[in-house]
């Protein structure tokens, strides 16, 4: 279909946005907001779908079809891109406000590799026809290996990583944003580049499966290569609004997988049977769109799984977020502040995994458990189990990030209790608030709790809090019922005139997590506040 005319003009176009898009929009370093990324996906969105309109009126309706296609195809399967680049960002610590611009380096790393890829792939058909066949088994088989895959990413095995660390002279200064600093003469690497080379293989890894999924769909290599450009521009804002409403998509791996299967079943069957290409996008976008529906329907904490959670609670828990992260919950800028609570939050929910689901699943426990109500995007009530993830700090820290966030009320602590407190929330609508108890000591080196915790530990998460209308019914479900034994044989006073019951809960990695159960004796029911 394309001339050389239009491979020039289309790659010197995609060369402008990225310009304007590094160099203008995003100069600065910052954290994305979820409004921010919303608009700047639909930005993106917008200007794929004008040039797949502009295709099918001016080369005609086939190739229209063929590039939304696998515009679709390729915009679905890089939502699991999106969960791995947030477990690798947890793995190396990356600051929110340098993530757009690693993500930037690595999307253009993206676009040569899948470049180069297409290339391969189109003198491959040329040469070989049968090698479509090979195509096809290939994505029937990543299809079936989906379903239950296992989603966790090893970036310490990555052998670039190893080779980086080990070859590559690297700076342990603080440097920013940059991939390389010049100290002392010399040119060193930054911990940030060996991140940039985890996000370029995690994406090829991805590209072997969706590459051969579009070739499935079309052989015109500018149509493969065009939709995948556009797929791949808006991924950077894909993610940070993707980021923020992960419990939406549990059930997405299902329907790429039938995806991957049914294009690599129509490619085995061509000679046989052909399936229209408008037939191929009903299809395709039909079962995106049921898996997302599904995942709606599905979607509350703790009562059906957590699948996307657990993705993330394979690396948050290890190693633990860092003292430097937690600082940033002083930061000046609240769109900062909001995304360091959101990771702060996502890392303590990973601690749940393990045993919160089983507690929901029992009826007796579940009734007890305060739920917050929000309607989703397209009208349905949804509950959602009430947690707060509690941050042990420095007294410094406490009294800084509590300054920061508007010196929000303390908690009205027993007075024989080693703790001070207050309570953080960050709206994330339609979900409800984001939840963080910031907690100190009343006397470092006194031996109280919170004390002996920052001795041992240091600034972390240092529990969960769940709210239960009745916290010594919940107590005597989770004795009987789970064997587990609380740490007070008896409820004792909270904070704010609260009654409250610890237990310790295992961890993915077989770790231990302390758990609150805090009763509101205000809330008569669950779902009221």
């Amino acid at each position: 279909m394309a001339t050389w005319a239009l491979w020039i003009a289309f790659n010197a176009g995609v060369a402008v946005l990225l310009l304007l898009d590094l160099g203008l929009f995003h100069q600065r370093a910052h954290a994305i907001a979820l409004r921010e990324a919303a608009i700047e996906s639909a930005v993106w969105v917008a200007l794929s779908a004008t040039f797949g309109l502009w295709i099918f009126f001016a080369h005609g309706r086939g190739p229209g079809l063929e590039f939304f296609t696998g515009y679709v195809i390729e915009k679905s399967l890089s939502v699991d891109n999106v969960f791995l680049f947030l477990l690798i960002f947890q793995f190396f610590r990356v600051e929110p406000k340098y993530q757009y611009r690693l993500l930037f380096w690595g999307v253009l790393g993206a676009l040569v590799l899948r470049g180069a890829m297409i290339a391969v792939g189109t003198a491959l058909i040329h040469r070989f026809d049968w090698i479509l066949y090979v195509f096809g088994a290939f994505l029937l088989f990543a299809g079936f290996k989906l379903f239950g895959a296992d989603p966790s990413v090893h970036p310490e095995k990555n052998p670039l990583v190893r080779w980086g660390r080990k070859i590559l002279p690297m700076s342990q200064a603080e440097t920013g944003q940059k991939l390389f600093v010049r100290e002392n003469g010399r040119w060193l690497a930054t911990p940030l580049f060996l991140v940039v080379l985890v996000l370029e293989t995690t994406d090829l890894v991805f590209a072997v499966d969706s590459v051969p999924a579009v070739f499935g769909v079309t052989h015109d290599p500018f149509l493969v290569y065009s939709s995948n450009v556009c797929a791949i521009l808006g991924l950077r804002a894909f993610y940070f609004l993707l980021a923020g409403v992960l419990p939406y998509f549990r059930h997405l791996d299902e329907g790429l997988a039938v995806v991957l299967m049914f294009i690599g079943a129509k490619m085995l069957a061509e000679s046989w049977v052909h399936v229209s290409t408008g037939i191929s996008l009903a299809i395709v976008g039909g079962v995106i769109a049921i898996a997302v529906a599904v995942s709606i329907f599905t979607a509350r904490t703790g009562a059906r799984g957590g699948r996307n959670l657990r993705r993330v609670g394979r690396l948050t828990g290890n190693p633990p977020p860092s003292p430097e992260l937690i600082h940033q919950l002083a930061d000046p800028a609240l769109d900062e502040r909001a995304q360091i609570a959101q990771s702060l939050f996502l890392s303590g929910r990973a601690r749940m995994l393990n045993w919160f689901p089983a507690w929901m699943e029992n009826s007796d426990f579940r009734a007890l458990v305060v739920q917050d109500q929000f309607v989703q995007p397209h009208g349905e009530k949804t509950s959602i189990a009430r947690i707060t993830v509690g941050i042990a700090v420095l007294p410094d820290t406490f009294e800084k990030i509590r300054t920061a966030n508007g010196a929000p009320p303390l908690a009205d602590a027993p007075t024989d209790q080693d703790v001070i407190e207050f309570e953080l929330e960050f709206p994330q609508n339609p979900m409800p608030p984001l939840r963080l108890d910031i907690l100190t000591t009343k006397a470092r080196g006194a031996g109280g709790a919170i004390a002996r915790f920052l001795e041992k530990f240091g600034e972390g998460i240092q529990q969960v809090e769940i709210d239960v209308t009745d916290v010594d019914r919940a107590t005597r479900i989770l004795r009987e019922k789970f064997k587990l034994e609380p740490i007070y044989p008896a409820t004792r006073p909270g904070g704010d005139g609260t009654r409250v019951n610890f237990f310790l809960a295992p961890t993915h990695d077989g770790k231990k997590v302390l758990v609150e159960l805090v009763e509101q004796p205000r809330l008569t029911s669950p779902g009221k506040s």
